[in-house]
């Protein structure tokens, strides 16, 4: 079977500090990737900088990013169907039989990874470190960028959220439902209107959580949807 490669720049071409069109420089990121539909795809993220600002920063796509936690070959859905699988007490052996049936190659030792990886997510620190990347963001660009994630699965909501700039993951979180009243509490604990976010990258406006996030963020803030996959 012949290899599907994706291809992903960045979503916003201009540079924050002088507006000048960035230029690739190279490839951040090229790796083969797993997904819950069983397709195995090669994900390219391009790194773009601006040749006008001497500030070695560089832009990649957030979606790419989001399409799986660095340094794996799984899909962050895959890793979420592995915590739902977990909740349900199924064993590593059962999951990995579920996954061959859909033609994704996953060992025993990769569940446990991954599954530890997840739980050290979820277990961040998340007030702390949105905190400081928001400061960071300030002082470095004098505005602050997200990247905001849902994932759902048999129901299962998990919302990871992202440093635009970084790609650095600075939140996941698990709620039981989209209706649980948890998700506008965690979403209100650092989405003020009374700080300088001016940009998120997140879902389709058609879905439920869009009007959330529009609600809870400044008036001027901008929404782009990730590419299409």
């Amino acid at each position: 079977m012949s290899e599907i490669s994706k291809i992903y720049k960045p979503e916003i071409m201009d540079c924050p500090f002088c507006k000048t069109k960035l230029v690739y420089c190279y490839a951040i990121s090229n790796k083969l990737v797993y997904f819950s539909n069983g397709k195995r795809i090669r994900i390219k993220n391009l790194a773009y900088t601006c040749p006008k600002c001497n500030t070695h920063q560089v832009y990649v796509s957030q979606t790419a990013n989001k399409l799986s936690f660095k340094g794996y070959s799984y899909s962050a859905k895959i890793v979420c169907m592995i915590d739902k699988m977990k909740e349900k007490h199924k064993s590593r052996e059962e999951i990995c039989d579920y996954f061959f049936n859909k033609n994704i190659e996953i060992s025993d030792r990769n569940v446990d990874n991954l599954y530890h990886k997840f739980l050290e997510f979820l277990n961040l620190d998340y007030t702390t470190k949105i905190s400081h990347a928001f400061e960071e963001m300030s002082s470095k660009f004098n505005e602050i960028r997200l990247s905001i994630d849902l994932i759902t699965v048999c129901g299962t909501v998990y919302i990871i959220v992202y440093d635009f700039f970084t790609t650095d993951l600075l939140a996941l979180k698990k709620f039981s439902s989209i209706a649980s009243f948890e998700i506008e509490e965690f979403l209100t604990s650092f989405l003020n209107k009374n700080l300088n976010i001016t940009l998120i990258a997140t879902i389709r406006k058609d879905t439920v959580f869009f009007p959330l996030l529009k609600r809870l963020c400044p008036a001027n803030t901008k929404f782009i949807s990730y590419q299409k996959f």
